[in-house]
């Protein structure tokens, strides 16, 4: 894809998770928003998943002189941190996240994260169908990070 000029140019990605850290060498140019919409006290990434996340979508390979790139090292990121300093977030403060992602004009949203499912649509997936079909945003989310392996079961979204 890089070959025939797919980079993430013109992309917006947000990462719904513990905050991103926008200092770090491969993320410094590609943080262009963040809020916090967890219980903790600011957007900072104390965690470093989210900062991992977004790395992986959109690290620009700085520090490593360009040997290791994100997948998309030419788009964009919002933070949305939806998690606390623990790495536990509650429903709400997923769907506002995602609803503030699709202001802001999210092309895609990634949600490594997720609760125990219930039989039926819960609140944060009729959240992730309504802004799908709404804004046509693209939402990457983890399945099976529970269990054995990550392989034994799927929660919610």
């Amino acid at each position: 894809a890089w070959e025939s000029g797919y980079d993430g140019t013109g992309v917006k990605i947000a990462v719904l998770d513990t905050g991103v850290d926008k200092t770090h060498d491969d993320l410094r140019t590609q943080v262009v928003g963040e809020k916090n919409f967890s219980a903790s006290p600011d957007a900072v990434d104390r965690v470093g998943h989210g900062t991992h996340v977004a790395s992986i979508a959109v690290g620009t390979g700085a520090k490593s002189g360009g040997t290791y790139k994100g997948v998309a090292p030419g788009a964009k990121v919002i933070s949305g941190k939806v998690l606390d300093d623990d790495g536990y977030g509650d429903d709400s403060a997923v769907i506002a996240g995602m609803e503030w992602a699709a202001a802001e004009g999210a092309d895609v949203v990634n949600l490594s994260l997720g609760s125990g499912d219930t039989p039926g649509i819960d609140p944060v997936e009729a959240t992730v169908n309504k802004l799908t079909a709404e804004k046509g945003i693209l939402f990457a989310v983890a399945a099976g990070n529970d269990g054995r392996f990550g392989a034994e079961t799927v929660g919610s979204p």
